[in-house]
């Protein structure tokens, strides 16, 4: 008999009228919950999953890119933070007014944008440095449009968006 929840028990918990949590069902029937608890943090996201792809002997550019994209971030997320809501950008000299703080993501992709800047940038790139599906990403250029108070990014002409200083 195992210690942990089979799959046929979590069934019948889902088909029972009777209203407990799945950790009281598992403590009726002396058992416990097998939980992997999965991290929402991007931060960890991308590094267990370069750590997965380096158990492998496979790690592409992008991924590497992504990793060292994102922990850059993350430090420049955490001063941002403390100085919202008005950051500079020091490589362009350009100073942003956010109407509201940005998420990790949204700082990621702005990040993007600041190093691509007046390049044409592609949904299907910044999905790559997410790591998540093209169609993720334009909820993340909406909502930095929409906390940008100036309007600097703009729609490309044949695809995709820039960022113009």
């Amino acid at each position: 008999m195992s210690e942990y929840l089979s799959k046929e028990e979590i069934k019948q918990w889902r088909s029972s009228l009777e209203k407990i949590t799945l950790e009281e069902y598992a403590k009726r029937l002396g058992k416990v919950l097998k939980e992997e608890k999965q991290t929402r943090d991007i931060i960890d996201i991308v590094l267990s999953n370069a750590k997965k792809a380096e158990d492998n002997s496979f790690v592409s550019n992008i991924k590497k890119d992504a990793k060292s994209s994102i922990v850059s971030v993350a430090k420049k997320s955490v001063d941002m933070q403390n100085n919202m809501p008005k950051v500079d950008i020091l490589e362009n000299k350009r100073q942003f007014t956010f109407k509201k703080p940005l998420t990790q993501r949204e700082q990621t992709v702005l990040n993007y944008f600041i190093e691509n800047t007046d390049k044409i940038v592609y949904a299907k790139d910044l999905a790559k440095v997410l790591d998540l599906p093209t169609d993720y990403v334009y909820k993340y250029i909406k909502n930095l449009r929409a906390k940008i108070s100036e309007d600097v990014l703009q729609n490309a002409v044949k695809g995709g968006y820039k960022l113009t200083v």
